[in-house]
C-alpha cells in the first residue's frame, strides 16, 4: 500500500500538480447551487471575483453533493467518506466519531498550522466536524429563545475577517485555511447594494455578497503573496430547490437543483488554468485532492478518489470501466418528516433516485429533469437500481454515536435503549415527491406562528399532523403555538411526541428546557439542559445560567454566564444575563453598563436586536429615574418586538408613576387588544393590581379564563 501511494505522489509531481506544503485554502459557499454562477453558463448574477478565481482553476462541470444538508455534507469533504460510512448522516442528533481520519488532522500531522471560521450553528466544534484544526472558531449565536439550528448564523464578512487573521498569524509557515460562508442560505437578506440590485431574486443577491467575502480573501492572499504558490479550492456543500420541484430550500429532495454543486480547484503555479471536465465527481473526492498535491497522503479506504487522476485520464478506451456513480442521500424527510428517505446514483448520463416510486433522469438531454423515463425501465434504470441496492448503507439512529447521551435519553422516557431506531427500518413512508406540498402549509404555519396569530398556527399544525404523524419539526412548531395560547399539557405533550420521534433531536430537548422554564419546572429544565450540552443553538452555560436566574440562584447565575464568557468572548447573551443579575441586586448601573456590552456587540457583528435587551435597559432607566430614556427604550422594544408583553407592561407603570393614567390605561388594552393571548391577559392583570385597580385585574383573568380555560398564569421569569 505504502508503493502504491509512493507512486500515486510521484506520479503527481512528474505531472506538475504536486506541491508538498503549498498553502491550502478551502472555501465553501454553503447552499450554493452551481447553474446559478456565470462560470456554469448563469446571466443573471454578477461574481468578479469567483469569476476570477475560475480562470485561474480547473473547473468540474459535474460536481455532486452527496447529501443536501450542512454538517453531512461538510462531514463527507472533511472525511473523504460517504454518509453510511462516516455516520452523519444528519444537521442535528450527529456527531463525528473518532476513527475516521480528517484533511485537517492528516495536514497537521504533515506539519500544517490549520484553521477554520464558519458561519453558522450547524457546523459547531460539538458535532466533531472540526477535528483536527488548531484554530476553530464557531462563536455564533441565537437572537431568540428557540431559534431554529438553521437559521442561527453570522454574516460572513466577520467570519471571513476572523479567518484572515488567523492567515495572518501563520503565513510563514505551512497552513490549511478553511472559510465557510452562510450566505446564501435562507433566509435571502442581502445587504445594500445587492438587496436592491437584485430585488426580484435576493438568492441572487446573496451570491453576490458571497463573491464580494470571497474576493477580500483572495485579495488577502495576493497581498501576502500566497496566492500563486496556494492550492484554492472553492466548492459549495450543496444547492437549493427554488421550488423547480416544489421545495423551496433543500434536504428533502435530491434533485440536481439540490446536488449539482460549483467546484473550482486552482493549483500551485495556477497550472492547467482554465480548463473544464465534464467527467462526474464527488465532494469526497476534495480530501484525496488536497493530501496528493500537498504531500501527505491519504489514508487508504476513502470513497473519494484525486480529482487530478480524473484530470489526467484519457479517454476512456472501448470495454473499459463504466463512468463515475456519485451516492448522494436525504435522510431529512424521514428523520423531520416521517417521509420515506431518499437515495440516488448520478454518473455522466443519468441520475436514479429510490423512493417509494424511484424516477430517472437524462441529466444531459434534461437538466432541469422534468421527464422521468422510469417507467419504461430503460437499462439505466435497471443497472443504477442494482447498483444502489449492493451498496451497504446501515442507517445510524441519531445519538448512536453517543451511547452515555442514549442511556439519559431512556431515563427520560423518550427512547429505548434496547430498540434505539428501530423506526428506522420502517419501509411503508410516503413518497416526499408527492407530499412536498405540505412543506408550502408548514411555512404557512410557521408565518402565522412568527405574526402571533397562534390559533390559526396551532390550526395549521394540527392539520398537517393528522395526515403525517411522523412530522417532528411539526409537533415542536405546534408545541409553541399551544404554548403561547395557554395550552400547556397540549404543548408538553407535542414536544415529548417529538422526543419520542426523534430522540437525538437537541432543538428539541432544547425546546422541552425551555418550556420547564416558562412553566416553573425548573429541575426539568436543568435536566434537558446538560442533556443537550453544547449540541443545540446556545452555549451550555448559558441555558444554566438562565436556568439558575430564574430560580433566584444569582451566584450561579453569575459563574454560569462568565464561564460562557470565558469560551466566547464576543457573544452578546452572557451580557445580557450578567445585566438582569445587577438588576437582580439592584445594581442599575451595572447593569447598564453589561447592556451597553451586549448593544456594542450587537452592533460590531451586524446582528438583529436581541429580544428583551432594550426593555431591561428602560427598567434599569427606570428605575434610575431617567423617564424619558426609558421610555424610548420600551418603545425601541416593542418595535422590534410587537409581540412581547414586557414592553407594554412596563410603558404602563412609567405613565401612571408620571401621572398619566390614560396612557397607561391606554397602553395595557393596546397589550390585550394586539395579541389576545393568555401572557397578554394575565400580564395586564398583574399590572393593574400594581396601579390599585385590582376590579379591572379580575376582569382580565376573568377573560382569560373564558377564552383559555386550559391556560394557567405562569411565574415571571423576566
Amino acid at each position: 500500500m505504502l508503493l502504491i501511494l509512493l507512486g500515486g505522489i510521484a506520479a503527481c509531481r512528474q505531472r506538475g500538480l504536486s506541491s508538498p506544503g503549498a498553502p491550502v485554502v478551502l472555501i465553501s459557499v454553503d447552499t450554493l447551487r452551481a447553474d446559478h454562477l456565470p462560470a456554469y453558463g448563469y446571466t443573471r448574477v454578477e461574481t468578479p471575483n469567483l469569476d476570477a478565481l475560475r480562470k485561474d482553476s480547473v473547473l468540474f462541470e459535474n460536481a455532486y453533493a452527496h447529501v443536501p444538508l450542512t454538517l453531512p455534507s461538510h462531514v463527507s469533504i472533511f472525511t473523504g467518506l460517504l454518509p453510511p460510512q462516516n455516520g452523519v448522516r444528519d444537521n442535528l442528533g450527529y456527531s463525528l466519531g473518532p476513527g475516521p481520519a480528517t484533511i485537517a488532522a492528516t495536514l497537521k500531522a504533515a506539519g500544517y498550522a490549520t484553521g477554520g471560521a464558519v458561519s453558522s450553528v450547524v457546523l459547531s466544534h460539538a458535532t466533531g466536524v472540526s477535528r483536527g484544526f488548531d484554530f476553530w472558531d464557531d462563536d455564533v449565536e441565537p437572537t431568540r429563545v428557540n431559534q431554529s439550528l438553521s437559521r442561527v448564523q453570522r454574516g460572513g464578512d466577520e467570519t471571513e475577517s476572523l479567518l484572515a487573521s488567523w492567515i495572518a498569524a501563520h503565513d510563514q509557515g505551512r497552513f490549511f485555511a478553511f472559510l465557510h460562508l452562510f450566505e446564501p442560505h435562507a433566509p435571502y437578506e442581502p445587504p445594500e447594494p445587492f438587496k436592491s440590485r437584485y430585488a426580484q431574486q435576493p438568492y441572487d443577491g446573496e451570491i453576490a455578497r458571497a463573491d464580494e467575502i470571497v474576493g477580500r480573501l483572495i485579495a488577502l492572499l495576493r497581498e501576502k503573496k500566497l496566492y500563486d504558490e496556494a492550492l484554492v479550492v472553492f466548492l459549495s456543500d450543496h444547492g437549493e430547490g427554488l421550488n423547480d420541484h416544489g421545495e423551496d430550500e433543500h434536504g428533502v429532495l435530491l434533485y440536481r437543483e439540490e446536488i449539482h454543486v460549483p467546484l473550482f480547484v486552482k493549483f500551485p503555479g495556477q497550472r492547467r488554468a482554465g480548463e473544464t471536465v465534464k467527467s462526474p465527481v464527488a465532494l469526497t473526492d476534495v480530501f484525496p485532492t488536497i493530501a496528493e498535491v500537498a504531500g501527505a497522503p491519504a489514508p487508504p479506504g476513502l470513497a473519494g478518489r484525486s480529482l487530478i487522476a480524473t484530470l489526467t485520464a484519457a479517454s476512456p478506451a472501448p470495454g473499459a470501466a463504466p463512468a463515475r456513480r456519485v451516492y448522494s442521500e436525504t435522510l431529512y424527510p424521514r428523520l423531520h418528516l416521517g417521509w420515506s428517505d431518499l437515495a440516488s446514483l448520478t454518473d455522466d448520463r443519468n441520475q436514479y433516485i429510490e423512493s417509494p416510486r424511484p424516477e430517472l433522469y437524462d441529466v444531459v438531454a434534461d437538466p432541469g429533469e422534468k421527464n422521468d423515463l422510469a417507467a419504461s425501465l430503460p437499462p439505466a434504470f435497471r443497472a443504477l437500481s442494482a447498483a444502489l441496492a449492493g451498496m451497504p448503507r446501515p442507517i445510524q439512529p441519531p445519538g448512536a454515536s453517543d451511547p452515555e447521551a442514549v442511556k439519559k435519553l431512556a431515563a427520560l422516557g423518550y427512547i429505548s435503549a434496547t430498540n434505539a431506531g428501530a423506526d428506522l427500518t420502517r419501509k411503508d413512508l410516503p413518497s416526499p415527491r408527492e407530499r412536498i406540498g405540505a412543506v408550502a402549509k408548514l411555512k404557512e404555519g410557521f408565518g402565522d406562528l412568527q405574526a402571533a396569530r397562534y390559533a390559526e398556527a396551532a390550526a395549521a399544525f394540527r392539520e398537517l399532523l393528522a395526515t403525517d404523524p411522523g412530522m417532528v419539526d411539526v409537533w415542536q412548531l405546534y408545541a409553541d403555538a399551544c404554548l403561547k395560547l395557554g395550552r400547556d399539557d397540549d404543548a408538553l405533550a407535542a414536544l415529548q411526541t417529538a422526543a419520542k420521534l426523534s430522540p437525538g433531536n437537541p432543538q428539541v430537548l432544547m425546546a422541552l428546557s425551555d418550556y420547564y422554564l416558562a412553566t416553573g419546572d425548573y429541575a426539568e429544565a436543568r435536566r434537558h439542559a446538560e442533556l443537550v450540552g453544547e449540541a443545540g443553538p446556545s452555549n451550555p452555560h448559558e441555558n444554566l445560567a438562565r436556568i439558575a436566574l430564574a430560580e433566584g440562584k444569582l451566584d450561579e447565575a453569575d459563574r454560569e454566564a462568565r464561564a460562557a464568557l470565558e469560551r466566547y468572548p464576543s457573544r452578546r447573551v452572557p451580557h445580557m444575563i450578567l445585566g438582569r443579575i445587577a438588576r437582580d441586586r439592584r445594581d442599575y448601573a451595572g447593569a447598564l453598563a453589561e447592556f451597553a456590552l451586549a448593544a456594542q456587540a450587537q452592533q460590531r457583528v451586524g446582528a438583529p436586536p436581541m429580544q428583551n435587551l432594550s426593555f431591561f435597559r428602560g427598567d434599569c432607566l427606570a428605575r434610575l429615574g431617567r423617564d424619558a430614556e426609558a421610555e424610548a427604550a420600551f418603545q425601541e422594544e416593542l418595535r422590534d418586538y410587537p409581540s412581547n408583553p414586557a414592553p407594554r407592561t412596563a410603558l404602563a407603570l412609567l405613565y401612571a408613576s408620571q401621572g398619566r393614567e390614560d396612557d397607561a390605561r391606554r397602553s395595557l388594552t393596546q397589550l390585550v387588544d394586539s395579541l389576545r393571548t393568555p401572557e397578554a391577559y394575565f400580564a395586564a392583570a398583574r399590572t393593574y393590581e400594581v396601579l390599585g385597580d385590582p376590579r379591572t385585574a379580575e376582569e382580565l383573568r376573568a377573560l382569560a379564563r373564558k377564552n383559555f380555560p386550559k391556560a394557567r398564569e405562569r411565574k415571571e421569569t423576566g
